[in-house]
């Protein structure tokens, strides 16, 4: 068993596409982030990481973002599936954030995306 399918939460682990906006940059990248990354540091490592790989240029993420999703049951709406969707950006400043964000993408799977204000 390889790291990438240990176990995480009584389950294994589950490969997420980010499309990741980074300050400074017109174009997002693509991005697949496993919910094995269970720290804010292991999570900028990894972006950074796969930055340079793809681009050939370093980084340094100074704070992350995401953009979380969630429902409105205002109006004429009677379940999860008609409600209007909202989104807003959540900081993630401290590990408990990055445990939020993979358990909140994996109740409501929404497009996925980050924001990451960079150190250049």
């Amino acid at each position: 068993m390889n790291a990438a399918d240990r176990y995480v939460a009584n389950q294994l682990a589950t490969a997420f596409e980010f499309s990741i906006k980074l300050r400074g940059r017109k174009e997002p990248f693509t991005l697949y982030l496993r919910n094995t990354l269970t720290t804010l540091a292991a999570l900028k490592l990894k972006i950074e990481d796969m930055y340079a790989l793809k681009f050939g240029k370093e980084i340094k993420i100074h704070k992350i973002a995401y953009y979380e999703s969630y429902i409105s049951l205002a109006g004429d709406s009677v379940g999860f599936d008609d409600a209007e969707k909202k989104y807003h950006w959540k900081e993630l400043d401290s590990d408990d954030y990055v445990h939020y964000m993979f358990n909140t993408i994996e109740a409501d799977p929404a497009p996925y995306h980050m924001y990451a204000t960079l150190i250049l």
